[in-house]
């Protein structure tokens, strides 16, 4: 009886052995299964930023976009500078929090800009500063959306929202300069008389004008 109980103990622990075995066996294929699984993942988010950096294209300013001479140019030249620089930043951005500082100096200084804008377009009598001032609703609306989609992105899709965020930036400003602003020339002298005493973007953004 005694052999017989020892046999079946042995029974049951040989049993048991091979299922802890089969089991670890298991646990060790999944982990590394997990493991090239991110591996290839981590290898492909790399290849998504090194394909962005090829496409990142910077915006020199020119003299196709002067429109006053003055502070207007002043403005869009702070703007397409924090535009440069999020575009250059692309290929580095790992989540959305990484973008947040320069979106948000974009937005403020955006908003800052077009109050100013509209501003001097009515002081000099701009006719047409209503359809102007939709424009300008128009690319804050699109530039949330943008924010907000990039918001949801997460580490394997972050590269394609801040490239989509950067696209539309470059193709919104050097479009809205030359296709807006440049008709504002022919009122650049009553501007030039209004916009005496106005400061820096960054300034004004602090304490935005009436």
């Amino acid at each position: 009886m005694a052999d017989y109980l020892y046999l079946v103990a042995l029974g049951v622990f040989a049993v048991a052995l091979v299922v802890v075995s089969v089991t670890i066996r298991k646990a060790l294929k999944k982990n590394k299964e997990t493991l090239r699984r991110s591996a290839l993942k981590e290898i492909k988010r790399g290849q998504k930023r090194a394909a962005a950096s090829k496409t990142v294209k910077v915006i020199q300013w020119g003299e196709q976009f002067v429109v006053d001479g003055g502070v207007i140019d002043q403005d869009h030249k702070t703007l397409f500078g924090l535009i440069n620089e999020f575009n250059q930043n692309i290929p580095r951005f790992e989540s959305f929090d990484q973008m947040v500082p320069v979106l948000t100096a974009l937005k403020k200084y955006t908003q800052t800009h077009f109050q100013r804008e509209e501003k001097l377009q009515r002081l000099a009598g701009y006719p047409f500063r209503q359809d102007h001032k939709n424009e300008h609703d128009a690319m804050i609306e699109e530039f949330d959306d943008l924010v907000r989609k990039a918001k949801q992105a997460d580490e394997d899709t972050v590269t394609d929202a801040a490239v989509e965020l950067g696209s539309f930036l470059r193709r919104w400003l050097t479009g809205h300069v030359i296709e807006n602003d440049l008709p504002l020339k022919a009122y650049v002298k009553r501007m030039r008389e209004h916009a005496r005493g106005m400061g820096g973007l960054a300034q004004e953004s602090i304490n935005p004008p009436p």
